[in-house]
């Protein structure tokens, strides 16, 4: 591990996309030396079995190999004899197979050219952004997570490996990363620099951690939601640098049980959390912002069950983890506390319009 996070403080600033290109690039190169050798080497049969079994002049020869390669129909200059005709079959068989793989190469490059404007394009559009969600895995779980961020409106960012999956979020128009999310230059091209959250959702615990230290490394400050399939790494997770850790399995199994122990409450619960309805209750985590000089207030003076028709579940002081459930009205509120209020969702925008404008 050691010598894994001192490897991590090289700067490395080539694009991760660049060992793809070069390859892609190498790959046309040889498969044009392939044309370009194989069009020759029909050129050179021809005009040197015409000049064997013919006996033509040599520029002769040439002629009659490059009409024939060519399949133009010129009025022939000499009456091949049987062989002749052999190497003639020979030489348009040749012709005809230059011609197809010099054409699938030229298509190879104009799809590679367009994919590559594309991904250029797509670049400038991620390097305008901050504050941006950097979604790493867009599988069962991570296409659950996409619809979340958007009905939240936040701006985001989906990291995948899967090209179909790339190919369905670029024709909805989503900003996306064709790439594996545990290479720190693909997280780089992301912007994690100046992220504002990154939820690691890939399937490999490890995969994940890497993540995570990569996150920390760029970005101290950044929130990190990370996904773990093994309960044990949760506490790995956690030490790296992940904020929140998620096991979807014991979640997914303590739903389970509570939808039978506790339907009501699980009915609460999804309330809280938003539902298809947009007139649903929800629980929205509130900052209270500085106002122009330091100084405390009380859910009293907020008043905000009669001015907004919201309900204070609970308190998070700043810097504290663990929320404070059930304050009492006179309890005193100072910048940078963090509200927990259930209500509407038009009800908790109107809310944070006037503390922005009356406290911001």
């Amino acid at each position: 591990m050691g010598s894994s996070l001192g490897s991590m403080n090289v700067d490395c600033r080539i694009p991760a996309v660049a060992p793809t290109e070069n390859y892609e690039r190498l790959l046309q190169r040889r498969q044009l030396k392939r044309v370009i050798a194989l069009g020759l080497g029909v050129l050179l049969f021809g005009t040197v079995g015409f000049r064997l079994v013919e006996g033509w002049p040599w520029f002769e020869c040439l002629y009659f190999t490059v009409i024939s390669v060519t399949t133009v129909g010129f009025a022939e200059i000499h009456e091949p004899s049987q062989p002749g005709r052999l190497i003639v079959m020979l030489i348009i068989g040749g012709g005809l197979l230059t011609t197809a793989m010099a054409v699938n190469t030229l298509g190879q490059h104009l799809l590679s050219n367009f994919h590559a404007r594309n991904r250029t394009k797509m670049q400038r559009l991620i390097n305008d952004i901050s504050q941006h969600v950097i979604l790493c895995g867009h599988g069962r779980l991570g296409q659950i997570v996409r619809r979340e961020l958007e009905d939240a409106g936040r701006s985001y960012v989906v990291i995948e490996t899967d090209a179909e999956a790339i190919a369905e979020l670029q024709s909805e128009g989503a900003l996306c990363l064709h790439g594996d999310a545990t290479d720190e230059d693909v997280l780089q091209l992301a912007g994690v620099e100046r992220a504002g959250g990154v939820i690691a959702a890939i399937g490999s615990d490890a995969g994940n951690v890497f993540i995570t230290l990569t996150t920390r490394q760029y970005n101290a400050g950044c929130p990190i939601v990370a996904r773990a399939e093994d309960p044990s790494s949760e506490r790995k997770l956690k030490l790296v640098g992940a904020t929140r850790v998620v096991t979807p399995y014991q979640l997914g199994g303590r739903r389970l049980a509570h939808a039978f122990l506790r339907p009501s409450a699980v009915e609460l619960a999804d309330l809280a959390l938003g539902g298809q309805n947009d007139h649903e209750m929800l629980i929205e985590e509130i900052e209270l912002p500085a106002g122009s000089a330091p100084h405390t207030t009380t859910l009293r003076d907020l008043d905000l069950g009669k001015r907004f028709r919201l309900i204070a579940v609970a308190v998070r002081p700043t810097g504290e983890e663990r929320p404070q459930f059930n304050p009492a009205t006179d309890r005193a509120l100072a910048p940078g506390d963090h509200l927990m209020l259930m209500g509407l969702r038009e009800d908790l925008d109107a809310c944070i319009a006037w503390l922005t404008e009356a406290h911001g």
